[in-house]
């Protein structure tokens, strides 16, 4: 954590208390430091600490015990479904579970992909995978266009319930997926999604939804494979 110049400072140190918990620096049950020593860590007032402490407890991220300090909570399932939080690194019976509802979901919404998208859906599809192309040797960028890829094949699907549930599974594996790139690779992402891009350019719902159920399957075998050895 760096210090903090300016005055006004709440959410600058929300935002760096929130990195702790999401780098898994601050896990689940760990007691984080006093208003006091987080004042002089960051270099703020104890009123920005107060500030950004409050607005943590709302959330359900800390809980004040009283006399004792402040505590990292126990993250819950139904925590997922709100996309203020960036969640922590899930473990691989979450991870399993979020790529078997991607599967479910994904392979439809790839078709309304492909029947729905603009041009401006298919110009923006191509332009990730550009980005995803010059990532290769950076697992933090890929991984982060992987998500965005997948969040704007949702948007092409133009339906506001899977644009806005997409946008919280992203928000899920915004930290794990750094680590399934490291562990997978880049070289599938790649080949599969130029080729559902293709489809949804040549509008073939049904090449882009076995495309996806593809994808997301050997992905799934990937995953399962790495957490059995």
């Amino acid at each position: 954590m760096q210090p903090i110049k300016r005055e006004s400072v709440a959410d600058l140190v929300y935002e760096q208390i929130l990195e702790q918990i999401v780098k898994g620096e601050w896990a689940p049950g760990t007691k984080i430091p006093s208003e006091n020593e987080l004042s002089r860590m960051l270099g703020v007032s104890r009123i920005s600490i107060r500030e950004a402490f409050q607005r943590l407890v709302s959330l359900g991220i800390l809980e004040t015990r009283q006399g004792d300090g402040t505590y990292v909570k126990e993250f819950s399932p139904g925590m997922y479904m709100n996309s203020l939080i960036p969640l922590l690194v899930l473990d691989p019976v979450d991870l399993k579970e979020v790529m078997e509802y991607r599967r479910i979901i994904e392979i439809e919404t790839s078709g309304l992909a492909a029947e729905r998208a603009t041009q401006e859906d298919i110009d923006e599809l191509q332009e990730i995978y550009a980005r995803m192309q010059a990532a290769t040797n950076d697992v933090a960028a890929f991984a982060a266009e992987d998500l965005n890829f997948h969040l704007a094949m949702a948007k092409a699907s133009k339906n506001s319930l899977i644009i806005k549930v997409n946008q919280v599974v992203k928000n899920i594996l915004s930290v794990s997926m750094s680590d399934i790139v490291s562990s997978l690779g880049t070289e599938a992402g790649l080949y599969y999604h130029k080729r559902l891009i293709d489809a949804v350019i040549q509008r073939d719902r049904e090449l882009a939804k076995e495309l996806m159920a593809e994808h997301i399957e050997g992905t799934i075998l990937s995953l399962q494979e790495r957490y059995r050895s």
